[in-house]
């Protein structure tokens, strides 16, 4: 920093130049090229200027320097709402949610910003209720509801799934000046989706003056995720007829769609076209799909091909690999790479006993669901069917009575189809 002649000079006409080393600092997140900067500051007229220390504040944030961030604001003899503003947005950024909200408690005057940091910063950590507790109060405020406040609290909407409160959003986007606005769509189609509302996001898609290809990959994962899958395929054609080049949120959605049709065909036009371009070789999401599309075709061995190429595995694609094999009836195979995964989920288990369920192993599959329940995993929906047809496929009525006692015990209900007639079947 000192051969810029800046911070030797102590007799500086204004701050600006302090303020352009830190933003140098700030571009290359060094947390001691900020403090250095900081202890020269503190050695000129300056010191006390609160532009800045509001900078301070703001650059100590970005470079995770949270304690002296919240120092530098507790010595300053005065703040601005700017002052506030930069040291809430640190914390909700950061995580501290809760001093982030004591803080915003404390504050003299909150703006649209400082509403703006609590709605975006809750929603971004998954504490999507208190996001939407906030955008209300802020809402009823009169405060000015602005993009960054409808997307965070559409995002919300969309963890909570709360169809309900994402149509009330949307009446509020409809009469702001968002209402046409390209990346408002996509995240309304995004909340619909999400909420399991296909007929909604269709609406919006037709209504919107413009897209762009977040709007048509957030109409693909609609269909994908919630069906018919078939029509994921077609507005991916319908994308490309419009000339917009897929990128890997796309193919991804596409693959999946496949893997949901058991579509080979059209898996395999997509992984060819991956494989030509060579821009997304490397994409976990999009490998994980492939995977999996491969798997659910009982094209076992191209799914291992795939998994072998890939730089970055996950539990993932380990899962997609186990219920590759089990469906290949390559049990010991699924078993085998199940004993080698480093993290396992639910679905990882329910691949496993699945597999042994399917392929006869009906023993296998009981033990195997003991071995869950002392690892401590919370089992499924999913895990109860497997545990029925297992006990079903050995008429054995006492382990069907107490598998029943166990499903009923976790809150499950039986309806009317396949889990009712095991158990029909079991106790017959």
């Amino acid at each position: 920093m000192a051969k810029h002649g800046l911070v030797r000079d102590l007799y500086l006409p204004n701050s600006s130049p302090f303020a352009k080393l830190l933003d140098s600092c700030l571009r290359s997140r060094s947390a001691r090229g900020t403090r250095r900067v900081h202890a020269r500051i503190l050695m000129t007229q300056f010191s006390m200027e609160i532009f800045i220390q509001n900078r301070l504040i703001d650059v100590y944030g970005k470079c995770d320097c949270l304690d002296d961030a919240r120092k530098l604001f507790d010595r300053m003899p005065q703040r601005n709402t700017f002052t506030w503003n930069s040291l809430i947005s640190v914390l909700t950024k950061s995580g501290f949610l809760d001093e982030a909200a004591r803080l915003f408690g404390s504050m003299p005057e909150p703006d649209q910003c400082s509403w703006n940091s609590m709605v975006s910063g809750f929603a971004q950590h998954d504490r999507f209720e208190e996001s939407l507790e906030y955008f209300v109060k802020m809402h009823r405020e009169d405060f000015l509801l602005n993009e960054y406040s409808f997307g965070s609290a559409l995002s919300a909407c969309a963890g909570l799934m709360d169809l309900n409160m994402g149509t009330q959003v949307h009446a509020l986007v409809s009469k702001s000046r968002y209402s046409t606005d390209v990346y408002m769509g996509s995240a309304l189609i995004d909340m619909y989706s999400k909420c399991g509302s296909v007929a909604c996001a269709e609406e919006v898609f037709s209504g919107m003056i413009e897209r762009n290809l977040i709007t048509w990959n957030s109409l693909i994962t609609c269909y994908e995720q919630n069906g018919p899958a078939s029509e994921a395929l077609e507005v991916f054609v319908r994308m490309m007829d419009c000339g917009l080049e897929p990128d890997e949120v796309t193919l991804a959605s596409v693959v999946s769609a496949c893997a949901s049709l058991c579509a080979l065909k059209e898996g395999l036009q997509i992984h060819a076209r991956v494989m030509k371009t060579n821009k997304f070789r490397d994409d976990l999401v999009l490998g994980n799909a492939l995977v999996d599309m491969y798997a659910k075709c009982s094209r076992v061995n191209e799914a291992r091909r795939v998994f072998d190429r890939m730089p970055i595995r996950n539990v993932v694609s380990e899962t997609s690999m186990v219920s590759g094999y089990a469906r290949a009836a390559s049990v010991k195979a699924a078993r085998f790479m199940f004993s080698k995964m480093t993290q396992r989920n639910v679905v990882s288990w329910n691949a496993l006993i699945a597999g042994y369920t399917q392929n006869g192993e009906n023993e296998e599959a009981l033990r195997l669901f003991r071995l869950l329940k002392r690892e401590s995993i919370w089992p499924t929906h999913y895990t109860f069917g497997n545990l029925l047809s297992a006990c079903a496929n050995l008429a054995d009525l006492l382990l069907g009575r107490q598998a029943h006692t166990h499903v009923l015990k976790q809150g499950f209900e039986f309806q009317s189809g396949a889990e009712s007639d095991i158990f029909v079947e079991t106790l017959s």
